[in-house]
């Protein structure tokens, strides 16, 4: 038990470093995102998948809204990068 602990503390310097890298990549690619993407992932409430158009989406009687995943600002972008490369509730963010 003690050797377990010990190879774990001696890789926590090699775990921080790969995380930096890592971070340092969903940056780009979240800045990347933003620039292609900021204000483009909206819904409407009445119908989603045939409202695509705010004018459509009022008249119908629906609310357009955001949703939580989105890449309107860079944290935001990061966060969703987290959520697709951790695989849980990519599928939201897919549709």
């Amino acid at each position: 038990m003690k050797m377990i602990v010990t190879a774990l503390f001696e890789s926590v310097g090699a775990i921080f470093n790969v995380m930096i890298v890592v971070m340092i990549v969903w940056l780009m690619f979240a800045i990347l995102a933003v620039n292609l993407w900021a204000g483009k992932a909206f819904y409407c409430t009445e119908d989603m998948y045939v409202h695509h158009f705010i004018e459509d989406c009022l008249e119908a009687g629906g609310q357009w809204k955001r949703y939580d995943s989105n890449f309107d600002s860079v944290g935001n972008g990061m966060i969703t990068l987290f959520i697709v490369s951790s695989l849980e509730g990519w599928p939201d963010i897919m549709y």
